[in-house]
């Protein structure tokens, strides 16, 4: 299911848009017993999915932190093109590595950084490796808020 999803999102196109914007950016990476994908439109749009099941949706309609938080790694993504290349494949990451995707209507380009390297902020991609994870994060604290 994770993966028919995945490759779903992966491959849509989002309407409306300028044909080289950047609509979505995907940031997959290696958690040990499977993969995570967060997912950032430009609409506000934010998903968190687990290969090994479970995960995230519709909070960017519900949670204005998560929206912001959205729209701002899609901004970030955008600034960062120079780091992406073309790519037709939709593989997920071995361990270590983090794979970044992002869409335009045009193509689907993927950037690709070493994780110890996020987190020590030294790639390139750091700032926007930083962002996907404060969606997950303000997913974390906004449901956890809200089933208290």
């Amino acid at each position: 299911m994770y993966l028919e999803l995945r490759g779903q999102m992966l491959q849509s196109k989002l309407p409306g848009f300028e044909p080289d914007a950047v609509q979505a950016v995907f940031m997959d990476w290696n958690i040990g017993n499977g993969t995570a994908t967060v997912f950032a439109a430009m609409d506000g749009s934010a998903s968190v999915y687990l290969s090994s099941g479970g995960g995230y949706i519709g909070g960017g309609q519900k949670y204005p932190e998560i929206r912001n938080a959205a729209l701002h790694a899609v901004q970030i993504a955008a600034s960062l093109l120079s780091q992406f290349k073309s790519t037709e494949t939709i593989d997920l990451p071995p361990a270590d590595d983090v794979f970044f995707y992002l869409k335009t209507s045009r193509e689907l380009q993927l950037a690709i950084a070493k994780e110890a390297d996020l987190i020590a902020g030294t790639d390139p991609l750091a700032d926007l490796g930083a962002m996907m994870q404060e969606i997950v994060t303000q997913y974390r604290l906004n449901f956890a808020a809200s089933a208290d």
